[in-house]
């Protein structure tokens, strides 16, 4: 859920303040653009996506060489399989990030393009709590975490999620009224589905773009209803 558009925003949010996220203060004390992380990069860990890009200082002179860069961050300990991006702009910065199997090795680093200087340098152990558990989830959600096994797991949740879609259709089929869609019936007596009223309305207020979707369906079958009276009583 961290990445769903409302929930995920809130949830960035607050673990940013709680220093949960990315440590306060981590960002601070250097000058820094107005670009996140996540526009300059292809992939970065989830808390940081939203913090902005370093940026270079106005020194004079040439951007250290492509080779120049990768001794240095080779020399700084980034594991094999590491991108570098280059600056965008003269106040741009050389950036090199790795992303392995083990995320323990996780890793972005950020240069002066100038002076080759260290701007930022944050691995797994650098996120705060929150973080931590969001890259460990993506790790698993990608079946990196466990290898082949996570993999496995995975591919049986997928297929299982396909065969219920094909077995709720199945089931309907072989089950519904002869002559009609076997649509359930409104309940008689409410406190029988009281419960799951209840848990629709918590998990519409806790994920809004649920709610919505709720409020819509409930509002075409109050129409089919509607319009399923004035017919009989027509």
């Amino acid at each position: 859920m961290p990445w769903s558009s409302v929930w995920g925003g809130k949830f960035y949010d607050y673990a940013y303040a709680l220093g949960l996220g990315m440590p306060d203060g981590y960002w601070s004390g250097k000058p820094a653009s107005t670009v996140p992380v996540s526009a300059a990069l292809d992939r970065a860990p989830w808390i940081m996506e939203q913090q902005p890009m370093p940026v270079s200082t106005a020194a004079a002179g040439m951007p250290q060489a492509l080779d120049t860069v990768v001794a240095r961050v080779e020399a700084l300990g980034l594991v094999p399989g590491y991108a570098v991006v280059m600056p965008n702009g003269p106040e741009g910065v050389f950036t090199a990030s790795v992303y392995p199997d083990d995320i323990t090795h996780e890793r972005v680093i950020h240069l002066d393009q100038y002076s080759g200087a260290v701007l930022y340098d944050a691995d797994l152990a650098d996120l705060g709590t929150l973080g931590r558990w969001a890259e460990w989830g993506i790790s698993v959600h990608m079946g990196q975490e466990f290898g082949r096994v996570n993999q496995i797991v995975l591919l049986l949740a997928c297929a299982a999620m396909a065969m219920l879609c094909v077995s709720a259709a199945a089931m309907w089929w072989k089950r519904r009224p002869a002559g009609a869609l076997g649509v359930p019936q409104v309940p008689a007596d409410w406190r029988i589905p009281r419960t799951l009223l209840l848990m629709a309305v918590a998990a519409g207020i806790f994920f809004p773009l649920v709610g919505l979707s709720m409020l819509l369906l409930a509002a075409v079958e109050l129409a089919v209803f509607l319009a399923g009276r004035r017919l009989r009583t027509a």
